[in-house]
């Protein structure tokens, strides 16, 4: 019997890895950051020296091989100043996937420009090249492409079309810290590259979020969109001076990541690497079990990512694998038996609840434009990736081989009983 309904549970409560993952060397940070007395950039240095979000901007700058790195206090204050920098805002048109969480959409019409939903890719949730050049218009000036649970958007295509149509290209990396494309770290291939650093990501800090670029103009202008149209000092500051200076040549806002968090951030990124192995390792046994559960596959990964970074692993199903229960149900019979939430994927934003500018006059305008460009058009992609995807955070990757067994034994037994499950939809 399945435990949805009274039966034995396959994991017997065992406990899954802790995430996110800290220890004594973690307090020590954070203590460190509140007894320096600057818990944030904007405060003057009592001892001298570079702000801890400076130092982790340039740490993850140099993980990610480029540039420049801003720290911020979110993911979505991250795609609203690398919009402002590339000069995006009214009559602008951005082309943003419609597989997405809702802050790409937001971020566009923050700065007062029109998102453009664009169909993805049924396999990966990804855009790609053909659905990108679907829905560009003489009104387009910028694409933000995201890259998706436990793969990557094809960006030879993309960078492809950017090119040839003259636009500016957005890598939306929150779901992608540390994978690389043919050798590369993603979010460096577009103008620029944005990261939520979430307490739910690979790299956590509560509530965060990064930029990185390769171009000085670009990574200037960010320093001062998100912190009160100040920039850093051209040097470490002394004792007691300020390390933001008021260079005010373009209005900004207040987005700094404060000090505490960018002490957290220290001490996670050194682990990174690690964290990717082990979860490198336990996907790799998870598909090689995959091919005997019948219509169960794991989401393509292009040939050129030669690392990917697992932020939620996928697991596709074929039409009719669980009979004719929803994935919704299935996932919630897998959750039951694991003790773990399974789910599939949010609905895409031409179906979310979440997405709602016409509830605030500032954006209805923008956004019935929106709308407007949306008619006629289908998201059939996007539709067959949110009802044919199971997916799992990434610490279920983060423990010992049995978990995994653990796994491919619930998806076989609930697929084995899927008849159980109400097509009508549980109650």
């Amino acid at each position: 019997m399945l435990a949805l309904h009274g039966g034995a549970s396959v994991r017997g409560g065992r406990a899954w890895p802790r995430w996110p993952q800290y220890d004594n060397r973690t307090a020590a940070e954070l203590l460190a950051a509140l007894h320096s007395s600057r818990w944030s950039v904007t405060w003057y240095s009592p001892r001298g020296g570079k702000s801890r979000e400076r130092l982790f901007g340039e740490a993850f700058a140099r993980y990610n091989d480029a540039a420049y790195g801003i720290s911020v206090d979110h993911g979505s204050s991250a795609l609203v100043i690398a919009l402002e920098a590339l000069g995006i805002g009214p009559g602008d048109e951005v082309v943003v996937p419609a597989m997405t969480w809702v802050a790409p959409a937001t971020a566009v019409l923050r700065v007062g420009a029109v998102p453009v939903l664009a169909d993805v890719d049924p396999d990966t949730g990804c855009l790609a090249g053909d659905e990108l050049r679907a829905v560009v218009s003489p009104r387009t000036r910028a694409v933000i492409v995201v890259h998706l649970a436990c793969t990557a958007a094809e960006l030879d295509d993309i960078v492809a079309v950017t090119g040839d149509e003259g636009l500016a290209l957005i890598e939306d990396c929150s779901q992608a810290h540390g994978t690389r494309w043919a050798g590369r770290a993603v979010g460096t291939f577009g103008a620029i590259g944005v990261f939520s650093l979430g307490a739910a990501k690979s790299l956590a800090a509560g509530e965060a979020g990064a930029a990185i670029t390769d171009r000085r103009d670009l990574y200037e202008r960010m320093l001062m969109l998100r912190a009160d149209s100040r920039a850093y000092t051209e040097g470490a500051p002394a004792a007691g001076e300020f390390e933001l200076v008021e260079q005010a040549t373009v209005m900004g806002a207040n987005y700094c990541m404060s000090e505490l968090t960018a002490g957290l951030l220290l001490d996670q990124l050194p682990r990174l690497d690690d964290q990717h192995a082990l979860r490198e390792a336990r996907a790799k046994d998870l598909e090689a079990g995959l091919p005997d559960i019948p219509g169960l596959e794991r989401i393509p990964v292009p040939a050129a990512v030669d690392r990917r970074a697992v932020y939620e692993y996928g697991i596709r199903l074929q039409p009719g694998a669980f009979g004719l229960a929803s994935v919704d149900q299935v996932a919630a019979a897998l959750t039951a038996e694991l003790g773990t939430k399974v789910y599939p994927p949010r609905d895409p934003l031409h179906r979310s609840a979440l997405l709602r500018p016409q509830t605030k006059p500032r954006f209805a305008r923008r956004w019935a434009e929106a709308v407007e460009r949306a008619t006629g058009r289908d998201f059939t992609g996007a539709d067959h990736y949110r009802d044919h995807t199971l997916l799992m955070h990434h610490s279920v990757l983060l423990g010992e081989r049995a978990d995994i067994d653990d796994i491919l034994t619930a998806l076989d037994k609930v697929r084995t009983h899927a008849a159980a499950l109400d097509p009508k939809g549980l109650a």
